[in-house]
């Protein structure tokens, strides 16, 4: 099943409400938001590949120990250090936990409208690019006119993250594997490019 771009999310009331929720905490696009590789990303990939593309993630207790588990650690561990850096709001996105019947769709939609609306600056960690997530962030991030950096903390231009994109892409196509989501963020991307350069 090929997803959904941009993705339209299944639960819109319930983002709707969780966007109300942020509001109380945080006023206008004053925020960090920190973009990190979850379920999808280099470290899932390798998973993938020694358990067979067959093999589903979903619900998989070994996928959330060894990927998901490690993810989020490695991500909230940034977080704290950046928290200490900044008197602004931090926003964590591995820290909420599932939400019942939420698909991708649902999580894409919803932090793309927490970056839209609270993220005065983004930044993206290391291997971004290989999560589908993360690459839709960095669009959204980039249209919405957020400061977009590095994981340590330089500048991201657009043909930079593109760039990184367009690797990631060609090594996973490489692999065998066809990321159809990533690619569709690259073109979404290619054609921003171009836009602002015309």
């Amino acid at each position: 099943m090929t997803p959904e771009f941009p993705p339209t999310p299944e639960h819109p009331n319930e983002i709707e409400i969780l966007l109300k929720g942020l509001a109380s905490l945080i006023e206008g696009r004053t925020a960090y938001y920190v973009s990190s590789p979850l379920t999808t990303g280099q470290v899932a990939y390798e998973w993938h590949l020694r358990n067979g593309a067959v093999r589903s993630s979903a619900g998989d207790a070994e996928f959330r120990s060894m990927v998901i588990e490690p993810n989020r650690a490695r991500a909230g561990e940034y977080v704290r250090r950046l928290r200490h850096s900044t008197s602004a709001a931090v926003i964590d996105p591995t820290a909420m936990d599932d939400l019942p019947g939420w698909a991708q769709s649902d999580y894409r939609s919803f932090w793309g409208k927490v970056i839209d609306r609270y993220a005065q600056t983004v930044v993206f960690r290391d291997g971004w690019q290989y999560s589908s997530g993360c690459a839709y962030e960095f669009l959204v991030a980039s249209q919405a006119g957020a400061r977009v950096l590095r994981e340590d903390l330089t500048s991201l231009t657009v043909e930079e993250g593109l760039a990184l994109l367009r690797t990631a892409l060609e090594e996973c196509e490489a692999r065998g594997d066809t990321p159809t989501f990533l690619n569709q963020v690259a073109d979404a991307l290619e054609e921003q490019a171009t836009v602002v350069s015309e």
